[in-house]
């Protein structure tokens, strides 16, 4: 029982924003956040789509210029993760099979980065969110950019609605240290 209301605790997202794009970062900059580790699927990009919106270069462009450090991790293959990966220019983690951690600490060690300047950023609550509080960074949900899944996402996101309900109900979904 004690791990399973770990794993909720873990569930609470350091802060909440619809989409990448209302993230404050120069927020995040004051908090000496320097490194981002970003999901792909519904958060940068439409599930199994390797087209990426213009905002979404835009941004990355934005946040390398910024010198933030920025790495895609992602559950997905090599196939769907490595053409964004190549189109944004940014390093990638495929099959990090989150929530489990060593992916995080792969991905600070290929960034030269620290628990305590990263952050993740994702639209699951079941794998982005309780995988980098699970490691001690920081993380910030987002909501999913359409409501199109495949199999995998769209059960993850029935039971996600089903704890953000529950977390908002006892008043803890927005508790937590936001950057807005």
């Amino acid at each position: 029982m004690l791990g399973f209301k770990k794993d909720l605790n873990n569930a609470i997202p350091d802060s909440y924003c619809q989409n990448i794009y209302q993230i404050n970062f120069n927020k995040l900059k004051e908090k000496q956040i320097d490194t981002i580790l970003f999901d792909v699927d519904n958060t940068l990009t439409y599930v199994d789509d390797i087209n990426i919106p213009v905002e979404t270069i835009n941004l990355i462009d934005d946040l390398k210029k910024q010198n933030f450090k920025i790495l895609l991790l992602s559950n997905n293959h090599e196939p769907r993760v490595k053409p964004i990966s190549k189109a944004l220019n940014i390093p990638m983690i495929y099959e990090a099979n989150k929530p489990r951690t060593k992916s995080y600490i792969k991905a600070l060690q290929m960034l030269n980065s620290k628990k305590e300047n990263t952050v993740a950023i994702g639209d699951q609550i079941l794998t982005d969110i309780i995988g980098a509080k699970r490691y001690g960074i920081k993380a910030i949900l987002v909501d999913q950019l359409s409501n199109e899944n495949n199999i995998k996402t769209g059960i993850a996101h029935k039971l996600q609605n089903h704890i953000v309900k529950k977390l908002s109900q006892k008043h803890l979904f927005k508790q937590g240290k936001y950057y807005q």
